[in-house]
């Protein structure tokens, strides 16, 4: 499938690539210091200096957003991967041993009954507020659904044909999981781990938009929100922001999913072409 020839896709890489881009020349592009107070034009409104306007602190909004989105898909990121790894090696060794099934699910069900949202608050609350803490609250909260995506593309995969065969011929279990296993499991695990990326960034927002987040002086984007939450009458501009770039990004990791789901399921392929 030709991914440019889909607007989603387009549309998605975008809004990513855009943020993304901006975050990493952060350092460069920015016009201004973004801790820096300027109490001198506190609350100001966007103009031709101040192209999104200042804090209630005489900060500079943009340069706020610019570095604050780079906290943001570093932390989405690194949730991605870490909760992808230990997710797919608890699915499957949870779809492959069974005698291991019952009690890895069980635990991963009790995870599950807390709202993964509310379980990272409680988390980055008693590790204390840092990135890392961050990053560790929502790996935890978000592993157990990719567990049971992973461990349902195992049952499904140990089942097919060829490994079957496999087995059936004397093959060992580490070469069938990673020659046979693995390579079928991918495409879910893929499409899961890039909807926890957008989650995660939502997440993220919320945490430090609550002050269990990466603590200041850092930016981030939920930490601008909840700067800007006293100001919304006055100064709309501060929450509205951060608020767009968080919406942008969560928008554009979903259209990019949703692509590579489509892509990557056969039923949908002979729709798409």
């Amino acid at each position: 499938m030709n991914f440019l020839r889909r607007p989603a896709f387009l549309v998605g890489l975008v809004l990513v690539g855009v943020v993304a881009i901006a975050a990493i020349a952060a350092g460069w592009i920015a016009p201004f210091d973004p801790v820096k107070n300027n109490y001198r034009y506190r609350l100001g409104a966007p103009n031709d200096l101040y192209l999104l306007g200042t804090d209630r602190y005489g900060r500079d909004v943009l340069s706020r957003i610019l570095f604050g989105a780079g906290v943001s898909l570093r932390i989405g990121l690194a949730v991605a991967v870490l909760s992808g790894l230990a997710g797919a090696s608890i699915g499957l060794i949870s779809g492959w041993w069974r005698p291991a099934d019952a009690w890895l699910m069980r635990v991963m069900d009790g995870m599950m009954a807390f709202p993964g949202l509310l379980l990272a608050i409680a988390l980055a609350a008693t590790l204390g507020p840092s990135e890392a803490t961050a990053i560790v609250a929502l790996t935890v909260a978000y592993t157990p659904r990719t567990a049971r995506v992973m461990r349902a593309a195992v049952l499904v995969a140990r089942a097919l044909d060829y490994v079957e065969a496999a087995r059936a011929v004397g093959a060992n279990t580490a070469r069938i999981l990673a020659k046979h296993i693995l390579p079928a499991c991918a495409a879910p695990l893929a499409v899961q781990q890039t909807f926890v990326f957008a989650v995660a960034i939502l997440a993220e927002a919320v945490l430090s938009f609550v002050g269990v987040g990466p603590p200041p002086p850092q930016p981030t984007l939920g930490s601008i929100i909840a700067d800007g939450r006293d100001t919304l009458v006055e100064a709309p501009w501060i929450a509205l922001a951060p608020g767009t770039v968080i919406a942008m990004l969560v928008l554009g990791l979903n259209l990019l999913g949703d692509t590579l789901r489509d892509a990557l399921d056969p039923r949908m392929r002979g729709m798409l072409r």
